[in-house]
């Protein structure tokens, strides 16, 4: 127990009685203990810190994490919280899904930010008929796909991503190339 303690209070920067359970009085199990409710901007730096320190796929995951830690949170609390802390979900080198907190800085300007996850996470552009394909590393296709959705670009019709590619889909051929120059212009900046 002490050491849950030390670790919230060094995760988070409070005191461990404000946001781990009390210690059980004699005669009371822990289970039976009153938890202390746990603030937003506490509880978003205790996922920050259990993100950094352990492997976390599924939000089911996170929630047991941070019940463990004494932090009582619904599923849909820590949706929101993901959203929110902008966390990314990546592949490891074994392939295993993980949230990662976002390595950028979150820019107002959508055409900075897709420009930074292109040049981060873009590998190659193409184009097939009315569609520019772009490659990216594995598992992060979706958040690149995300930054460029984000530029509301009036050309875009959609875009459609899966693990490691995605596709943004225009009117015609021309204008698809002239998305591809685009999308290479902003990977390279």
């Amino acid at each position: 127990m002490y050491y849950m303690q030390s670790f919230i209070r060094q995760a988070i920067g409070a005191t461990a009685e404000a946001v781990a359970p009390p210690l059980a009085q004699e005669g009371e199990d822990a289970v039976s203990a009153k938890r202390t409710p746990m603030g937003k901007a506490e509880r978003h730096r205790l996922i920050q810190t259990v993100i950094q320190q352990r492997e976390v796929a599924t939000q089911r995951e996170l929630v047991h994490a941070l019940g463990s830690l004494g932090c009582d949170v619904t599923q849909a609390t820590v949706s929101r919280d993901i959203r929110e802390l902008d966390l990314q979900k990546v592949r490891t080198h074994l392939g295993r899904a993980k949230y990662v907190l976002s390595a950028r800085e979150r820019p107002k300007d959508p055409e900075h930010a897709a420009s930074h996850v292109l040049h981060d996470f873009g590998r190659s552009t193409a184009v097939a008929q009315n569609i520019t394909v772009v490659r990216c590393e594995i598992g992060t296709a979706s958040t690149v796909a995300r930054a460029v959705d984000n530029l509301n670009h009036t050309d875009i019709v959609g875009t459609l991503a899966g693990d490691d590619t995605f596709l943004v889909i225009l009117k015609d051929n021309p204008t698809a190339l002239e998305m591809q120059r685009y999308l290479d212009r902003l990977r390279e900046a």
